[in-house]
Formats: structure tokens, sequence, C-alpha cells
């Protein structure tokens, strides 16, 4: 019998036996954030969490009760439960850990958070690296926050600037609650304005430079950071403090929502060797393709099942808006 149980285990997948078990680090635990899909067609998502065992969540379709999904794995089916027998009974929901876009964008707001579409195009116009450290002026909602912390990776460091407390604490939350806080360790948090903060942290660097300093050369001390991003209404104010820690032929990116903030950045820049390589704008257009639904098929047409089916593809009527210009700086000079 034994022998027949470890034929039995050997012939399962590696990956199967790797998610069994209840103490599977795939398995859902008190804490957890996640994602409830109906599974019915044209079904609703939400991200739901942190679980606990008396927690709950109404839906159209019943109550989804926490209990029920600790222990379960991604991709489990877990029942609804209404309040009165009916035939149908409640609905059944799949349940998956959220991905950064999901955590990101279905989380509870203290401000608008930077969108997936815009916060790849911002890690890119960087050229981060793993191990690099980043300057981020405007912490927000934490959400781009976590796209840095997730470029630079483990030994990698961001030093993110908010100048309200509430707003930097909520996104503090929200960075511990991803994933169980797998990006928390590489994510150091500053509340106060971006040039106190940034000369705060130069300072330690421009001691041992002292001639430099008492001959106004600060801006000549060892560079702190890879890249740096300015989320704020003018980031051309904050040009002299991050110019001065910023490695030489690294970049900037600035996020700004409006055209007259592009003008009059490329302005302020002719006064810095910093050189304006990209004024771009991210748009994301999503498609609907499918295979159609054909109710009443004439015999011998494609929707019979003769010959392959008919196809829906066009653009889903999802709105897309403008969010923002991201423009990127170089740094020409030391």
């Amino acid at each position: 019998m034994h022998a027949l149980l470890r034929g039995a285990r050997r012939q399962q997948p590696r990956w199967q036996r790797r998610l069994s078990g209840p103490s599977s680090p795939s398995a859902f635990a008190p804490g957890d954030m996640v994602i409830v899909r109906e599974c019915a067609r044209g079904g609703r998502s939400a991200l739901i969490g942190p679980l606990s065992a008396s927690g709950r969540y109404a839906t159209r379709r019943g109550v989804l009760r926490h209990a029920d999904i600790l222990g379960r794995h991604t991709r489990d089916r877990v029942a609804a439960h209404t309040s009165q027998a009916s035939a149908s009974g409640g609905g059944t929901f799949m349940v998956h850990h959220p991905t950064l876009a999901e955590y990101a964008e279905l989380s509870a707001r203290a401000r608008t958070p930077v969108y997936a579409k815009d916060a790849a195009a911002i890690t890119a116009l960087l050229d981060l690296a793993p191990g690099e450290r980043v300057l981020e002026a405007g912490t927000g909602n934490g959400a781009l926050t976590m796209y840095l912390a997730r470029a630079v990776g483990p030994q990698g460091l961001v030093d993110t600037v908010e100048r309200s407390p509430a707003a930097s604490a909520h996104a503090q939350g929200l960075v511990a609650g991803f994933r169980r806080g797998q990006l928390a360790p590489q994510v150091r948090f500053h509340v106060g304005s971006v040039d106190a903060v940034v000369d705060g942290l130069a300072a330690p660097h421009l001691a041992d430079r002292p001639r430099e300093a008492e001959e106004g050369k600060d801006n000549l001390l060892a560079p702190l950071f890879d890249a740096a991003v300015l989320d704020l209404p003018t980031p051309w104010t904050l040009l002299p403090h991050v110019y001065r820690v910023l490695r030489t032929d690294r970049f900037v990116v600035c996020y700004l929502p409006s055209m007259s903030q592009v003008i009059e950045l490329v302005r302020a820049c002719a006064r810095w060797p910093l050189l304006v390589e990209d004024v771009v704008e991210v748009v994301w257009r999503q498609w609907d393709v499918r295979v159609a639904v054909v109710r009443n098929p004439e015999p011998g047409s494609q929707a019979d099942g003769s010959a392959a089916p008919p196809m829906v593809c066009r653009p889903t009527h999802t709105p897309t808006g403008h969010t923002a210009f991201l423009v990127r700086l170089r740094k020409c000079a030391a």
C-alpha cells in the first residue's frame, strides 16, 4: 500500500506537489488580500481582505466568508452563502492572489494611484536595474512606490518622500499588505518637504568634503541616486536639490497631468545641464476578442460548428482617458 502511495506521489506533477498542503506558501492565510472572481459569464471581480477567521464580504450572489477562503489555494472555487434558500443557491467564485496592478488599483485610496500603464513606462524610462537606489518625490497612494521597489529588487532601495503624514502612513500600510510585505524591506518612507529630506540624506556625504561645502560647491558631492521620479505639481522647483544627488548620465522622470506644467519644466531645464529626452503620453486601449455566441445558427453556416466559429473583435467600452505626461530628463554633467 505504501509503495502504491509513493508511486502515485511520483506521478503527481512537481508543481502540484509543491502547492499541496495547508501550510503551502500559496495557501491563503490570515492577513492576505484576495481577488475573488465570479465564475458566471460576465461576472465581476473584487479585492477583499485582509482575511480573518470571522470576516465576511457581501456580493450580489451572496456572502463570502473569509473562513471558507483560508487554507485554500489560488484558482480554488468558493461558494457564497445566501440568507434564504433558493433553487440556484449562492454564486461560485474563484480565488486568486492579486497581481500588483490589481492590488494597486483596487485597494482603498488616499490619493489617485499611478496606473499600471504609466508605472510600467516610468520604470522603463528610468532604465532601472536590480540593486539601484531611487528617489520618489510624492509618495501619494504608494502604487508607483511598489513598482519601483519591484524593479530595484531586494538589494535595491526606494527613498520615497511625502509631505502629508496621513498619506505616507496609508502608503506604508498598502506596501506592507502586498504579498505579505515582500516589497517593504526595500522601501524607506520619509515625511516632510522634498528639499529638506534630500538635503538631510545628502548631509553625511557633504560632511566628507568640507572644502567644497565652504566654497558653495555642494553639488559636487558623491551622488546618492541612480534615478528619480517627481510626482509633484511644480517639479522644476526641486531640480537644484535633485540634480546634485543624481548620478551623471542617469534619469529623472516627471509625472505631469497638464501640458502647461510640461512647458514650465522644459523652460526650467535650460538653466541646468539636464537634457529633455522624451515627453510621452501612454495610451492603453483594451480589445474584446472572443468567440461569438450565435443563438440560432443557420445550417451550413460557420456558427453551426462545421467550420471555424465567428469571432467578436472590437475595442471595449472602457474609457481611455488622459492620465499624465511623462517627461524624461537626463543629467548631462557632474
